[in-house]
């Protein structure tokens, strides 16, 4: 019987890997002929660099950068031959704040602009950059100062702006030494929401970056503005591709400033890890992640592994930290296990994820039919 683990993360408990290690030591304890493949999956969010990065054997680099607020911090990416994997939310992530720092109008992402120079300085000609979970909602644009583009205000001045202060540019300047000539960038978002309106950047996500409802008309209109700008001046509309609106604008920002391709994370990943050969080779397929919900089926890991499913006719199983989510599963899921309904509280099943996901494991392996000799 031949089993594939791929799962994404569960979100401030375990990594895709770690998930992978517990279930497949759980099924193997139990039948110790089944082969069992580990595919640690991530979907353009967070650790995506990480499980692209582990694939494709990449070695890390540490550099000193700035964070949200501009303090300087320990960040890497990684590298491979002339291929740097780059995650935004090492440098510009609402991780490294504190609850009571996260203030989305007075964060910046010039941190992860400094970690792409770096790469580009280490004569990295392909990057692929993962743009989840920022603190960010300045549209890119400290990205793009930390890269060389100056963002004039009326009085003709240089300045970094932040999402507060986005509508203060008048002029935005190409970098005198264009170190972008010539390099292909890969952005990969696990949303593919727009830049601005009511499912864009600030509506969507800037609450939960620090901002108050009270803000958001103000964020919106700076994000407005900064659009607007760029397509007066350069002819160019960052409102145009699915994502634009990924972590606080990036996603549209980075097709001006870098002229980057916008992908979904989830297919690129999965190509990548050439996900679908590998589910049409198995018996059995075991995915999950922290948290089932309407998402989990929109361009995350669970509706990638899904899809495969489905065109290959093989039977899924999810196991999951909780699940926020009424409807009816898709009936190529077979089971779908939560760590909260075993362990009878949320807490205890993050406290306790190790032990829930054994447990858990152990109900799925219940479901298998015996493995052949």
């Amino acid at each position: 019987m031949k089993i594939l683990i791929a799962p994404d993360k569960f979100k401030h408990s375990l990594t895709a890997e770690e998930v992978c290690e517990i279930i497949s030591e759980t099924l193997l304890e139990h039948s110790p002929k089944l082969e069992i493949e580990c595919l640690p999956m991530a979907d353009g969010g967070e650790g995506s660099a990480e499980i692209l990065a582990l694939q494709q054997k990449a070695e890390p680099v540490e550099i000193e950068v700035h964070d949200p607020l501009m303090r300087k911090i320990k960040a890497h990416y990684f590298i491979t031959g002339k291929t740097a994997y780059i995650e935004m939310a090492v440098a510009s992530g609402l991780q490294l704040l504190k609850a009571e720092e996260q203030n989305v109008l007075q964060t910046t992402s010039f941190g992860t602009g400094e970690l792409i120079k770096d790469a580009i300085k280490e004569g990295c000609l392909n990057i692929v950059l993962c743009i989840g979970g920022s603190a960010t909602s300045d549209g890119g644009v400290g990205m793009a100062n930390a890269l060389g583009f100056r963002f004039l205000d009326e009085n003709g001045d240089a300045f970094l702006p932040t999402a507060y202060s986005l509508d203060k540019i008048t002029s935005i300047e190409p970098p005198e030494n264009n170190i972008l000539k010539g390099i292909n960038f890969s952005v990969l978002t696990d949303v593919n929401n727009p830049l601005t309106g009511k499912n864009g950047a600030t509506y969507q996500y800037a609450i939960q970056k620090g901002a108050t409802e009270r803000d958001l008309p103000i964020l919106d209109d700076g994000m407005k503005h900064l659009k607007n700008l760029i397509k007066e001046q350069h002819s160019f509309n960052i409102d145009q591709f699915p994502g634009a609106g990924a972590s606080g604008g990036m996603g549209g920002g980075s097709t001006f400033f870098l002229h980057a391709a916008l992908h979904s994370g989830i297919s690129y990943i999965a190509e990548a890890l050439n996900l679908d050969d590998k589910v049409k080779n198995a018996d059995y397929i075991i995915s999950g992640e922290g948290k089932l919900d309407e998402q989990s089926f929109k361009g995350k890991v669970v509706s990638g592994v899904l899809s495969f499913c489905q065109k290959h006719g093989k039977p899924l199983f999810l196991i999951i930290g909780c699940k926020a989510f009424d409807s009816t599963l898709p009936e190529q899921i077979h089971k779908a296990i939560s760590l909260t309904d075993l362990a009878n509280s949320q807490e205890d099943s993050m406290k306790r994820a190790d032990h829930w996901l054994r447990k858990a494991s152990e109900k799925i392996y219940a479901h298998f039919t015996e493995p052949r000799a």
